[in-house]
């Protein structure tokens, strides 16, 4: 036997996962077998679609309800071999089989002789399809319903192509639609049997029969319903029809086989329909049978998918404490790309830093002005404080924001999903019921989360600083205004000094009173008038570096980038809330399982709770055989 084509952890991980969930919520009850054997049937049609049991060689399953005359078109696919005669219509009960029956040149691996039988044919007495196959015949009716519709269900899933036979008048039949349902996500060819001579409207039907059959399985490729005459009903008799009907079908599938594609590509298909048929129809048994605690759980399941991101979102804090980061962070920038060689200009950047909110007091502390000073160096004070607690907020205070968050919005929606679950769990020891002081959930991935918004923030901000060579630019034109204005009393200074040097040194006068003796005052005015305008070039550069349009658009960016994040670490499971309780945790899973499920939620239901028995009661000699039923269990 050969093995599975596709890897399939992540199917038997989430199946292991609902068995044990269902274990540990709903024990050994009803609910809780009837989920099991859902799993199981599962289980089995998941081996069926990933193992290759024909070694290689194309499956195709001639399926339909009572009555059909999918016998009979069997016969004509292998009309040239004498195993035909072996294939009976099944209109009698001494006739009918329970078995599966394989038809081919060679048997199928692991073949299973309480529930399938093998029929030898050559490939060359077979209607060629362009490629080696095996036919699969469904079993016909008997009493034992639950079994048949289990190997029925085994045909569908191991399926290459399904053959879809039904009767001309009973193309309506719901039967129709759910054999398609179930095969969903493989190649069908519609075969419309029996029709009569002068139907013209045949067409018409057929184009709304093969519309019905897409609609109700999306994920297949359903091909155009190929038109088998009644041969009692026209010229030609049933060999001739047999074998036209026999050369369309086999084009047909030929035809199918190559328009979709790689064998692989219709195993993932057929898995993805199978996972999704699978979840939705172990929703809508939950949600039947617990009414109460399948809403308690929706509530819940809401709340657990908004608090990741609202938590997230107030990371971010408010707009003005969002606007002051990324003002800070467009100063420090400008701080990082101005070199130590434009002094005194980069000093006063520092000062402007750190003085943010207080350059009125810091200009007028400039003119000696006592009160400005200690107001400055509070100010500073007060920005130095404030940064460090900042950080310790981003650090403790959304874990404290997200434990209050989730107690707040999630604490009253837990006490009434266990009250519904404890009236489930008619064994629960006595307190189980209480938590009122154990905690609820924690989320998982605040630090992933707190390092994302790190690196968005630096990023987005990096991106809106003044380049290096304005920064550069803005310090040369800052150092040389500041050296400009100093440059006179410096000169002067020097000029004198070098002047008494010269005469100590050259004339030997060694008069020391020749020597400049300037005052402190007169140094100290010189200075600040030279920093002055120095610090109000320093202080347009700042101004336009931190801008309020340029805040406003580096923080949408930002806040864009933060929801674009939160949204893929949630779908990632990275940011996603983590329930304390295991009981809890297994619950909520459970059932939530399927909230998400496709529109044909009804659908869904309907596969659910109904089985399926692929019966062939038609003639030994014609497909229109009057004594053939419409109706047929599923």
């Amino acid at each position: 036997m050969a093995g599975p084509a596709t890897d399939t952890a992540p199917g038997d991980l989430f199946l292991q996962r609902v068995r044990r969930a269902t274990r540990n919520v709903l024990g050994n009850t009803p609910l809780g077998q009837q989920v099991v054997a859902l799993c199981e049937d599962h289980a089995r049609s998941r081996v069926a679609i990933l193992n290759d049991r024909a070694g290689g060689a194309a499956v195709v399953a001639v399926v339909g309800a009572t009555g059909q005359g999918k016998s009979w078109l069997v016969r004509q696919m292998i009309r040239r071999s004498g195993t035909r005669e072996l294939i009976a219509s099944g209109n009698n009960l001494d006739q009918a089989t329970e078995k599966l029956r394989w038809i081919g040149p060679m048997p199928p691996a692991d073949l299973d002789a309480s529930s399938e039988e093998f029929l030898m044919c050559p490939a060359d007495q077979m209607e060629p399809i362009g490629t080696p196959y095996l036919i699969v015949d469904s079993p016909g009716a008997t009493d034992d319903r639950q079994r048949i519709a289990d190997v029925a269900r085994r045909a569908l899933a191991m399926a290459t192509v399904l053959v879809l036979v039904v009767r001309r008048d009973q193309m309506r039949s719901h039967s129709v639609t759910v054999l398609n349902q179930i095969g969903e996500g493989t190649m069908v060819v519609p075969v419309i049997n029996a029709v009569r001579d002068g139907d013209d409207s045949v067409a018409i039907d057929a184009d709304a029969f093969q519309s019905r059959l897409r609609k109700t399985a999306p994920a297949s490729l359903i091909v155009r319903p190929v038109i088998v005459a009644d041969f009692d009903t026209v010229d030609q008799g049933e060999d001739q029809v047999g074998l036209q009907a026999a050369q369309q079908v086999a084009s047909a599938i030929e035809k199918a086989m190559v328009e979709n594609g790689q064998a692989g590509h219709r195993q993932t298909t057929r898995l993805n329909v199978l996972e999704t048929r699978f979840r939705s129809a172990l929703h809508s048994i939950l949600r039947d049978r617990l009414p109460g605690l399948s809403d308690a759980v929706q509530s819940l399941h809401r709340e657990t998918k908004q608090i990741p991101s609202h938590v997230a979102e107030s990371l971010l804090g408010s707009g003005g404490s969002l606007r002051a980061v990324v003002r800070s962070r467009l100063r420090l920038s400008l701080m990082e790309n101005t070199s130590a060689i434009w002094f005194p200009y980069r000093s006063i950047l520092g000062v402007l830093n750190l003085t943010s909110g207080a350059w009125d007091r810091l200009l007028l502390s400039l003119s000696g002005s006592l009160p400005s000073l200690i107001g400055t160096i509070w100010a500073g004070t007060r920005n130095v404080m404030e940064g460090q607690n900042a950080a310790s907020e981003i650090r403790e205070g959304l874990l404290r924001r997200s434990n209050a968050a989730i107690d707040d919005r999630l604490r009253p929606l837990t006490l009434h999903f266990r009250s519904e679950l404890s009236k489930l769990r008619q064994d629960a020891e006595p307190g189980d019921g209480d938590h009122s002081d154990s905690a609820v959930a924690s989320l998982a991935g605040l630090d992933t989360l707190q390092e994302e918004s790190q690196r968005i923030v630096q990023r987005c901000t990096d991106a809106a600083s003044w380049p290096a060579w304005a920064s550069t630019l803005a310090g040369l034109i800052g150092t040389t205004l500041f050296w400009a204005l100093l440059a006179g009393p410096i000169v002067a200074l020097y000029r004198e000094y070098l002047s008494a040097s010269y005469g100590v040194v050259g004339q030997g006068s060694g008069v020391l009173e020749s020597f400049p003796h300037p005052n402190f005052s007169m140094i100290l005015t010189s200075v600040l008038l030279s920093l002055l305008p120095t610090a109000v070039f320093a202080m347009w550069v700042v101004a336009m570096v931190q801008r309020r349009g340029k805040v406003h658009a580096v923080e949408t960016q930002i806040r864009d980038e933060h929801h674009h994040v939160i949204g893929r670490m949630q779908s990632d499971g990275v940011l996603r809330l983590r329930w304390d309780d295991p009981l809890l945790a297994d619950a909520e899973f459970l059932l939530s399982i399927g909230l998400k499920s496709m529109p044909g939620d009804r659908r869904a239901n309907d596969l659910g709770s109904h089985d399926l028995g692929s019966h062939d009661q038609a003639s030994n000699h014609r497909p229109n055989d009057q004594s053939a039923t419409e109706d047929t269990e599923v």
